[in-house]
Parts: C-alpha cells; structure tokens; sequence
C-alpha cells in the first residue's frame, strides 16, 4: 500500500513540476517562436504531442535514470545535437525576454552584424562544450 501512495504521489509532484516548467517555457515564447520562426503553424498537434512524451521521457529517465535502452551511439548522437538546440532556445529566448543582447549590443557601440555575433556566440558555446566533453571535464 505505502508503494502505490508513494507512486501516486510521485507522479502527482512530477506533472506539477513537469507542467509548470511547461507553462514558463510558454510564458517567455520558446514554443510558439519556434513554431512561428519555421512556418509550421500547421503542424502544433505534431509539437504538441512531442512536447509531451519529451516531459514525460524526462520524468522516466529521471526518475530511472538505470534503465537502458538498446539503440546505439546513433540516437546519443541525435539526443545530443536536439538538447542542446532546446537550451540554446531557452537561453536566448531568456536573454531575449531580459533584454541581454541589446544592452549588451548598446554598450559595445555593435551597430550592425548584429546576427553574426549571435552566431559567433553560439559557435564559441558549441566549441567549448566540445572540448568540455572531449577532455573528460566531468
């Protein structure tokens, strides 16, 4: 019995926190300006369904974080690349919301290329994090 209260209370404390780290992904436009940048407005219940199995795949892996699954470096490979474009989305729609690239665009005196620095900046991310994992730097 003490299982069952423990499993429902889990998953009760997990869509709770699942749903609010939705709500703020909302709240500052990472969604809806994804889905606006790419055009496929008509595609929100494939986004929609893919951002719920994404949360609950989450909550999973957290909670179990000893499972595995028998698919290869391949899909390591693609996880890797689409986690780190979603939290390149929630730092720049952040940045975006906290107005960080244009006070800091304004204090550089940066009147133009504008884009090219932001490229520049996520490169010298990817960069980084790459030698990050290359070394070991765990």
């Amino acid at each position: 019995m003490t299982w069952i209260l423990f499993f429902l209370f889990g998953g009760c404390a997990g869509s709770a926190i699942a749903g609010g780290v939705y709500a703020f992904l909302m709240k500052i436009g990472v969604y809806p300006r994804m889905i606006g940048q790419t055009h496929t407005a008509k595609e929100i219940r494939f986004y929609e369904w893919m951002i719920a199995l994404g949360i609950i795949a989450g909550g999973v892996y957290t909670e179990f974080p000893q499972l595995t699954l028998p698919i290869g470096y391949w899909f390591v490979i693609v996880w890797g690349v689409c986690a780190g474009m979603f939290v390149g989305c929630i730092s720049a729609a952040l940045a975006e919301v906290l107005s960080a690239f244009p006070v800091m665009f304004r204090r550089l005196k940066i009147q133009s290329g504008m884009s090219f620095y932001m490229a520049m900046l996520a490169a010298g991310k990817t960069v980084g994090s790459l030698v990050y994992f290359w070394n070991g730097l765990r």
